[in-house]
């Protein structure tokens, strides 16, 4: 009889929670069969008899999602993420601001995924759509400042803002050309570096420049500078051109320049050989900070002074990659940016580029979608302990009559050893002296 009472009590509590889950079990099997409308009712049912079922409300939002009643869906999924945040919901709440062109509520809630994913290659997935939104974006604020480049006001410029446009190597020999772009990424990547200068976007600098219909020979030009740099919304703008001096030597030239009133000050030029390519880099950074008048830290000045790569060879891979992007040239870019990781694998602004434009190359909603979602598995899928333990407690005879199961869910596929699994809630305890023989 002391027996019998605990295993009836069991058997109560699993009666009492057996329907909803039925019903969410049900209605998940009909979503699997692609039937929603029989998903749909189902799983009303189940949020009906248990409101805070974040589970149940995720499954609604999916079932909604496949038949793009996307206003539904979104409710049902945030209504999941309010009760428990969780990746799925948050991943189907980007696919649907993606197609509803909400692209700042897409990069919010995919950065919500990607941060209760975990790591793995659904993370990465993510985190590879997020770079294309962030760039999407500042492409459309690129294009819209230009629509509106009369209303813009240089004087509420921020005095700490600073842009690095792009070089010009249009003197260069056709080989060397792309070194232009690779050293006004990396002025900029030093200039980021000091706690007083805030480095705009070169995403932004590319849409621009191409906007406004500039060739290469103009990026370098103190009359475009203070333009491009209003639109930017940067109160000063770094210009440079780089030329050969021989066989193997360079010189860059460079000027800082004012956007408010357009003058140019610390017109500067170093020079060196190919080899020395990265001493001439720091010297060139060096001399615009000082120009800026700005004292470093001896952590900054340590900081500037590192280099991504001391591999040359790596920098021109890396450079092509720039020139194969700035022409949508993304699988190729993605191809240069591997060459230049190759060649130092310590490169590693250079292996994340390459991960970016793979992600570029297949930027449409529905590649992404079909490939991350086949990756991500829910919480409660078929192996949880739960379940094993579930079954256990019926191969074990513990629950002697088998017909009572049967309300309780759907089943499953065994677990090891075989029988059926009971999907549910309910609690387990388990008293004694496990020590003992």
């Amino acid at each position: 009889m002391s027996r019998s009472i605990p295993a009836v009590l069991l058997i109560f509590a699993l009666l009492i929670t057996g329907c909803t889950q039925s019903y969410y079990r049900q209605g998940l099997a009909a979503s699997e069969e692609g039937d929603n409308d029989a998903a749909l009712d189902l799983l009303y049912k189940a949020v009906g008899e248990r409101p805070d079922d974040h589970r149940a409300w995720r499954e609604i939002g999916m079932a909604w999602y496949r038949t793009e009643a996307l206003g539904k869906a979104e409710e049902a999924f945030a209504t999941s993420n309010r009760i428990s945040p969780n990746a799925l919901s948050n991943l189907y709440l980007g696919l649907i601001f993606e197609k509803t062109d909400q692209i700042d509520r897409a990069i919010r809630v995919y950065s919500a995924a990607a941060n209760l994913q975990g790591d793995g290659k659904t993370k990465d997935m993510i985190e590879g759509r997020l770079s294309v939104l962030i760039d999407k974006r500042l492409t459309d604020e690129a294009r819209q400042a230009v629509l509106n480049e009369d209303s813009l006001d240089v004087d509420s410029l921020p005095e700490n803002s600073i842009a690095v446009i792009n070089f010009d190597g249009s003197n260069l020999p056709s080989d060397l050309q792309p070194m232009a772009l690779g050293l006004a990424e990396f002025v900029a990547m030093d200039l980021a570096k000091v706690s007083e200068l805030k480095v705009l976007e070169r995403m932004k600098i590319n849409v621009i420049l191409d906007e406004l219909q500039l060739s290469e020979s103009n990026y370098s030009s103190t009359t475009v500078g203070p333009r491009v740099g209003k639109l930017l919304g940067s109160s000063r703008i770094v210009l440079g051109s780089v030329n050969s001096t021989g066989d193997d030597g360079f010189r860059v030239d460079g000027r800082l320049v004012n956007t408010v009133d357009g003058k140019a000050s610390g017109t500067r030029s170093d020079e060196g050989s190919l080899e020395e390519f990265f001493r001439v880099e720091k010297q060139f950074v060096f001399g615009i900070i000082d120009t800026l008048g700005i004292v470093l830290s001896k952590e900054e000045r340590d900081a500037i002074e590192e280099v991504p790569t001391e591999s040359f060879l790596a920098f021109m891979s890396y450079s092509k990659g720039l020139f194969y992007e700035r022409r949508g040239m993304h699988s190729d870019a993605a191809g240069s940016f591997r060459d230049a990781g190759n060649a130092d694998p310590g490169f590693i602004q250079a292996t994340n580029l390459a991960g970016k434009m793979e992600h570029a190359s297949s930027a449409g909603t529905s590649s992404f979608e079909t490939g991350v979602t086949a990756s991500m598995t829910r919480e409660d899928s078929p192996g949880d302990f739960g379940i094993i333990q579930s079954a256990n407690l019926i191969n074990s005879n513990f629950i002697m009559n088998a017909t009572l199961y049967w309300p309780l869910g759907l089943l499953t596929a065994p677990p090891p050893g075989g029988g059926p699994a009971w999907h549910g809630y309910g609690i387990i305890i388990i008293r004694g002296d496990f020590d003992a023989n």
